[in-house]
């Protein structure tokens, strides 16, 4: 039997009662029952038993149990005692030798001083002979098979002086020792400056090793720059045709020397900072300066378009150059050189493109004046020249998107500041070239207007149309291109190496607080408005030819006698018998012609309804004020003005439009 099921904290009686009782199987449950209490009894029998004798043995073992944890606490407590005892005596100890040990610091530190005393003492004298020693050397003249000699005199001078801190003569000693090095640094940079020239990496080493011994790193580099530049610039003169591929091609030859020349004969530990120093240096003093060159070369473009492409292609040479530096920088990882060093260099490289610049707005404003006036002619007629303009906004696109990629191929996000300004002095060409028309549509339409031939059928209607949309697509594409504008200015160029950022290379601060201008601008170019208001003006000049026929229509209105002077007879007509008057059914007749007319004009599904609707709606507006303005109205006047009235409006809602509140209010009044 399983007693381990009693054990366990949920158990359960009945559960137990019924897994035994399951396991019985055939046999008799009587006697299934019995032997089971039976050796559930025996069981418990046995566990009361072990239970006994484990306790007795518990009761007899805790006196022997007592009497250890006695003697443990006694062995403690004298253990305690000893501890006490031993700290006591190590505190004497101590007592007893601290008086000894500080007599021998004491005694250290006077043989210390006494030490440096001595040695202080033959520095001295060592000091004075080396200073002499050195002296008449200087004054002898050095001969280059003794400069070895002469920087260990130096490297020992020097180290002498460093062991006269506490001098009192000390400042007096190194103002001497400059002097001294002052007169050899001035002794050896002739002949030194002759072997950087002739490259020379024998001689040059000595003179690397007397620089080093006086400390004067420094002025060992700026001899070798003062060297390299002029080697460089002389080369750089003789060319008969100075060019940026020549100044390339010499460049990357001397990119590749110097490093190890910097290396290994001058021991720099900065080479490629050393490096990037000089070609700054060098860029900016060649003679005659490449900007000059470029600009030289620039005059001789026979077209703008030529300067433009001179341009682009001055922008590629300098990134060649650029990337000889780039490449330099990148495959030698071992030094860092500071970014502000490196973007003097890209500075230098990109000056003479940054001095260009301000002459692409010019360049690129008669390229645009060369489009123009190549594509312009000036027709007679006002509908073709209306045309023309039309053709000439359809090509802006593409010389504008053209002159956008060109512009960013020259300078990317930099050339901004002067890309606009051409594009505003394009846009703004155009405009007045447009108002020109549109004042020529303006004169026409007074004349037709004053010869009773205005409206629809009119030659200044098509013309103002057509001149209205080319105005309106010019505006839609500025403002695409502005838009693509804002977004790459934007975006912009960011890179960690300064070489990389060209935008920042080329803009100037004046440049820069213009582009800052532009990127915050709501409106870059301000001849955009003007050309805004100047299509707003063709599409009111439009209107006002529809308009103008039933304008002079309506003027005959409060003028008319049938509203006053009619008889008795004729008042008694009945309505039917009432007709609208002449000028009505002309306006009407106007009106319902309309439709066809600006179908003719208009591509757009919409505009006729849109051009009617106005028409219709400003036509029952103006009938409304003329009616306002009849001083004397009689009952049968008063029954043809409403005659009339329900004709227009018949009218206006036959062709779809709306009534205004004005004249159904003013018919209402009559009917009163």
């Amino acid at each position: 039997m399983d007693l381990k099921s009693f054990g366990e904290e949920e158990f359960d009686t009945k559960k137990w009662i019924n897994k035994a009782w399951s396991t019985s199987g055939n046999q008799d449950k009587e006697v299934f029952v019995a032997n089971t209490v039976s050796r559930l009894q025996l069981y418990m029998k046995q566990l009361t038993n072990s239970l006994d004798e484990t306790t007795t043995q518990i009761v007899t073992s805790i006196p022997r149990v007592l009497q250890s944890a006695s003697s443990l606490q006694a062995e403690g407590a004298l253990l305690q005692q000893t501890l006490l005892s031993l700290e006591q005596k190590v505190l004497a100890v101590e007592e007893e030798t601290g008086q000894s040990i500080s007599s021998l610091q004491r005694i250290d530190q006077l043989k210390t001083r006494l030490e440096n005393a001595a040695t202080a003492l033959r520095s001295a004298d060592k000091w004075a002979v080396l200073a002499r020693s050195l002296d008449r050397v200087l004054e002898a003249g050095v001969p280059r098979d003794q400069l070895p000699a002469l920087a260990d005199q130096l490297t020992a001078i020097t180290t002498s002086l460093q062991m006269l801190t506490d001098d009192p003569d000390y400042e007096s000693k190194r103002l001497q020792l400059e002097t001294l090095y002052s007169r050899c640094e001035a002794a050896a940079s002739a002949p030194l400056a002759e072997a950087l020239a002739q490259r020379d990496a024998e001689k040059t080493a000595a003179y690397v090793a007397l620089y080093k011994a006086m400390g004067r790193t420094n002025s060992l580099l700026r001899a070798w720059r003062r060297a390299a530049a002029s080697s460089a610039a002389a080369e750089w003169q003789r060319l008969d045709a100075p060019s940026l591929a020549a100044l390339q091609a010499t460049l990357q030859h001397s990119c590749s020397t110097q490093v190890e020349w910097l290396s290994d004969v001058l021991q720099c530990e900065t080479p490629l900072a050393e490096l990037v120093r000089l070609h700054t240096d060098l860029l900016l003093s060649l003679e005659p300066a490449p900007s000059k060159v470029l600009s030289a070369n620039l005059k001789l473009c026979g077209t703008p378009q030529e300067g433009i492409e001179f341009l682009i292609d001055t922008r590629t040479e300098l990134d060649q150059l650029k990337n000889i530096f780039t490449a330099l920088l990148e495959n030698t990882r071992h030094e860092i050189v500071q970014p502000t060093i490196i973007k003097e260099l890209g500075r230098a490289i990109y000056g003479p493109l940054r001095e260009l610049l301000p002459k692409y707005s010019d360049l690129q404003t008669q390229a645009f004046n060369m489009q123009v006036d190549t594509l312009e002619q000036d027709q007679e007629d006002l509908l073709e020249r209306s045309r023309s303009f039309q053709n000439l906004v359809e090509r802006s696109e593409g010389w504008l998107s053209a002159a956008h990629a060109a512009a960013r191929n020259i300078a990317g996000g930099a050339i901004y500041p002067h890309f606009v300004p051409a594009v505003e002095a394009f846009t703004s060409t155009l405009t007045m070239k447009i108002s020109s028309h549109s004042r020529r549509i303006e004169t026409e339409f007074l004349s037709s207007s004053a010869s009773g031939s205005g409206g629809v059928l009119s030659r200044a209607f098509p013309g103002a149309l057509a001149l209205a949309a080319a105005a309106q697509a010019l505006l839609g594409i500025l403002a695409a291109l502005l838009s693509g504008i804002h977004e790459q200015m934007a975006e912009g160029e960011k890179s960690y190496n300064p070489l990389q950022n060209v935008e920042d290379l080329l803009l100037d601060d004046s440049h820069r607080q213009r582009l800052t201008s532009l990127l915050n601008a709501s409106e870059p170019i301000a001849s955009v408005a003007a050309l805004r208001r100047e299509s707003q003006t063709l599409k009111t000049l439009a209107v006002n030819i529809l308009r103008d026929p039933v304008h002079r229509q309506l003027d005959k209105v409060p003028l008319l006698p049938v509203w006053s002077d009619n008889d008795a007879l004729s008042t008694d007509l009945p309505d039917f018998a009432l007709s609208p008057q002449e000028y009505m059914t002309q306006i009407g007749q106007y009106l319902m012609t309309l439709p066809q007319h600006l179908e003719m004009h208009l591509a757009d599904a919409q505009a006729p309804f849109v051009y009617l609707s106005e028409v219709c709606n400003h036509t029952c507006t103006s009938y409304a004020e003329k009616i306002i303005q009849i001083t004397n109205m009689d009952a049968l006047g008063t029954r043809r003005c409403l005659t009339d009235i329900q004709y227009l409006c018949s009218v206006v809602e036959d062709l779809g439009g709306t009534v205004p509140p004005q004249l159904t209010n003013l018919e209402r009044s009559l009917r009163q």
